[in-house]
């Protein structure tokens, strides 16, 4: 893989007062780095408006990984009550994260979260969901299946933060601001040094597929499974269920 064009920066913080772990992300740089991607490889192109909710579970799901003193894989699924589309997210401990768009006309109002550390099980979690926003899908998880409160704000323009208590933590100094507030008052403060810096993290958009990945993939099916798949075909076309990206495997 090529060093990534597009850096995002995202910053992990300990605002000591309200006893709060803070995050800061510049998301349009992974925006930025998916639209180049999708230019560079066979990707199809969605609609305005999943493209745009797409872009938002991008930006949370990195603002929830980077909140972790310790990176782990993480798989977002979110199929969003009364909506066709679906939406699929990645994030590496290295700092890769993709997704796609996905058909979602069987199951809706659902988000299934996959996480995994250097030395710990895969755990999977089931979230249902109330609207049409990624962001919050990602604060219902914490919500639900890790029994914590956060908060995240995503602007138009890809900023971001993410407040997650400490024990004892309070959200007083937030309560009742909108999201706008909420980040122009974290980077306000980041800027400052009102907070104890902890790590900074780059986030760049990218997929771990690749041609000889999908050739190993089927390369190693059983005999009878290879052969029901092939049929008389001597090409299959195959979609990356991460990123979205289109292979055409010769037999």
């Amino acid at each position: 893989m090529e060093f990534p064009e597009h850096l995002a920066h995202y910053n992990r913080y300990l605002w000591k007062a309200p006893g709060l772990i803070v995050v800061t992300g510049q998301a349009k740089e992974i925006w930025e780095g998916r639209s180049a991607y999708c230019r560079r490889y066979p990707v199809a192109a969605e609609a305005a408006v999943p493209a745009a909710l797409l872009n938002r579970l991008l930006a949370a799901a990195g603002l929830a990984a980077v909140s972790l003193a310790q990176r782990e894989s993480w798989g977002w699924s979110v199929s969003m009550p009364g909506m066709d589309e679906g939406f699929f997210c990645g994030a590496e401990p290295e700092g890769m994260i993709c997704g796609r768009v996905l058909d979602n006309k069987k199951t809706q109002g659902l988000c299934v979260v996959q996480r995994q550390g250097e030395k710990t099980p895969l755990a999977q979690s089931h979230v249902t969901l109330i609207t049409q926003d990624p962001v919050e899908a990602v604060e219902r998880y914490f919500e639900e299946a890790e029994q914590t409160l956060i908060r995240i704000a995503v602007d138009d323009a890809g900023r971001g933060a993410l407040l997650r208590p400490m024990p004892g933590g309070t959200f007083e100094e937030i309560n009742g601001l909108s999201d706008d507030r909420i980040i122009e008052s974290i980077f306000n403060l980041a800027g400052d040094g009102s907070m104890q810096h902890l790590e900074e993290v780059l986030l760049f958009y990218e997929c771990p597929c690749s041609p000889e990945k999908m050739n190993a993939m089927i390369t190693s099916l059983p005999a009878d499974h290879s052969a029901q798949l092939w049929g008389e075909l001597k090409q299959l076309e195959i979609t990356c269920p991460r990123c979205g990206r289109y292979y055409e495997i010769s037999k």
